[in-house]
């Protein structure tokens, strides 16, 4: 069997590395035996989920986990040689050398120099149990609005994937000493019952979490309190979640 005749799986999601401002997204293809897929997979597991039962991984966690092995191998690599480059004195031999190399980078890469179209705001004109809105991709649309959704008029126009239906959002906040108040969630109920890439044929909890810092005896406390009202108030929006599809069913 030939290399084009392998099945082809991914990319699953975008993986970049943290400390960089992305640029440009590359995209190649590695032709992987079971075994070497299986190992990749067992350093990902043994180092972020060794706590979860392996018969309980979906197909989307397990090709992103193989995905992020493979790519955090090359970021690591390519990290460590320019750290190794920033404490290097080279010559101005090897310095027009590196100067040619950012030149091939720029047209092999170009940036995205091509107008943008322009953001438009979406208009929706909104019936009983329906919304009407634009697309880029199949113009004006009509679809179910459920009673939970709190409305479209801040969403701007993109494609019919991208349509999606918000509920009022839940949050739990926290003020520290160090950060002062912040919210360390926002949840509401959510569904885009239109995209493609990732379906999603019932409505989901969408939840965002951010909570990170260094913080006193006195802000823990704070932080425990916070994370008890987020932990009450997730409950009761699983609980509204589970009545909307109860209701759609």
């Amino acid at each position: 069997m030939s290399l084009r005749d392998l099945p082809v799986f991914g990319p699953t999601e975008v993986l970049d590395d943290e400390g960089i401002t992305p640029e440009v997204i590359v995209r190649t293809d590695v032709a992987l035996s079971r075994e070497q897929l299986a190992a990749a997979l067992g350093i990902a597991f043994s180092d972020i989920a060794a706590d979860q039962d392996p018969e309980q991984l979906t197909v989307l966690q397990t090709r992103t986990e193989i995905e992020g092995m493979l790519t955090a191998g090359g970021i690591v690599s390519i990290d460590n040689l320019l750290a190794r480059d920033q404490d290097t004195e080279f010559t101005a031999e090897r310095r027009a050398v590196m100067d040619a190399l950012r030149r091939a980078v720029d047209r092999a890469y170009p940036a995205d120099t091509s107008e943008r179209p322009p953001v438009h705001k979406q208009d929706p004109r909104y019936r009983e149990g329906t919304v009407t809105l634009d697309t880029v991709d199949h113009g004006e649309v009509t679809v179910d609005e459920p009673a939970w959704c709190i409305g479209h008029d801040d969403d701007t126009v993109g494609y019919l994937a991208d349509v999606t239906h918000n509920g009022a959002p839940v949050t739990a906040p926290i003020v520290t000493g160090r950060y002062g108040p912040s919210k360390i969630m926002t949840a509401r109920i959510s569904h885009a019952p239109h995209a493609v890439e990732l379906p999603e044929p019932f409505p989901l909890l969408s939840v965002e979490l951010d909570a990170h810092g260094d913080l006193d005896p006195a802000d823990g406390h704070n932080l425990a309190r916070a994370l008890r009202l987020a932990a009450v108030r997730v409950e009761r929006l699983v609980a509204e979640l589970e009545a909307v599809r109860r209701a759609e069913q």
